[in-house]
């Protein structure tokens, strides 16, 4: 049948962010190189979704476009993109028209846009949806209920076609049952049900590796970003890594890629004597009665505002402010 070699959030940027070195967007190219060896004997490539970081057009530079062409024609086949919320402006699809980055490498004819199927192979992709409600969710995923209903009903095919397994490539707020947000995720369990329980599925969006599980018949894999952009624990000892699924199984298997160590991916002198600033304010607000204040970074800046309960679009407007900002 089919193999394809998945990764997500990739972030590229000509700007690194405040708590990496310069290298920032080197080191990323130089995974996205070594994943192209990783690419000989799959049918594919899928990158899911977040391939360069910011926004607004104009603020990637043509040279780091003109790089990620070059990655994407150095695979030995097609390579496909499911947009993110990073791909997108205001959560628009259009948009990826409207001078992104992303419409820029899809123009350039080195990749193509995956949303919905592939072709006549069992792929489906769905972009960021912005608001993952119920309706939502089942309206992106029911061509593929439908064809797991059409295979029950069928058997091993039809026309002489045979049914295989089917995968779903997605970038989306998806986590292991149990170990949630408060403030953003779509419960898997309903993902699962969305599809009618059956097959797999790749996402994006959440940085950690969140590995391979099983809910509700539903094989779900994250291996976590390729990027590693924010100074949290998970990014100072994870290894950026990549899968390959295969159709004839539905199975995934993760592979490790060659990337440098934290202390020369972070600017980890710096982060510990902004670590003694926190301590020395915290001193003083804790003498004054006053309230604790984070200052180590903007995705604990965009943390606190998702725990104030503001009405979902003003969040998103703040927090898309802020990282376009970053």
């Amino acid at each position: 049948m089919a193999k394809y070699l998945l990764m997500g959030d990739i972030h590229l940027s000509d700007r690194p962010p405040s708590s990496c070195t310069e290298r920032y967007n080197d080191q990323i190219f130089e995974i996205l190189e070594a994943t192209v060896e990783l690419a000989r004997g799959c049918d594919g490539v899928i990158w899911a979704g977040d391939i360069f970081h910011h926004k607004t057009p104009g603020r990637t530079s043509h040279q780091t476009v003109r790089r990620a062409i070059e990655i994407a024609q150095h695979y030995p086949e097609q390579l496909w993109i499911v947009p993110g919320n990073h791909d997108l402006s205001n959560d628009r699809l259009a948009s990826i028209d409207e001078g992104q980055p992303l419409g820029v490498l899809l123009a350039s004819g080195a990749a193509m846009l995956l949303n919905g199927w592939h072709n006549i192979d069992p792929v489906l992709g769905v972009p960021w949806l912005g608001r993952f409600t119920d309706e939502a969710v089942t309206q992106a995923l029911a061509p593929m209920k439908d064809r797991h209903a059409r295979a029950a009903q069928f058997g091993t095919g039809i026309n002489g076609v045979r049914f295989g397994k089917t995968l779903v490539v997605t970038h989306a707020p998806l986590y292991p049952p149990g170990l949630e947000l408060p403030y953003e995720h779509y419960p898997a369990s309903q993902w699962a049900a969305a599809m009618g329980n059956t097959g797999s599925v790749y996402y994006g969006h959440v940085h950690e590796a969140h590995g391979t599980y099983v809910t509700d018949g539903v094989t779900f894999c994250n291996p976590g970003a390729i990027s590693r952009g924010s100074l949290h624990e998970h990014n100072l000892t994870r290894t950026p890594s990549c899968a390959i699924w295969d159709s004839d199984t539905g199975a995934f298997e993760i592979f490790a890629l060659p990337a440098e160590p934290a202390d020369r991916v972070f600017r980890l002198a710096e982060a510990e004597q902004t670590k003694h600033t926190q301590l020395r304010l915290d001193s003083f607000l804790d003498a004054v009665n006053a309230t604790r204040i984070e200052i180590t970074s903007t995705e604990s800046v965009i943390a606190h505002i998702r725990a104030q309960g503001f009405d979902p679009d003003v969040e998103r407007i703040v927090i898309a402010i802020l990282e376009d900002v970053a």
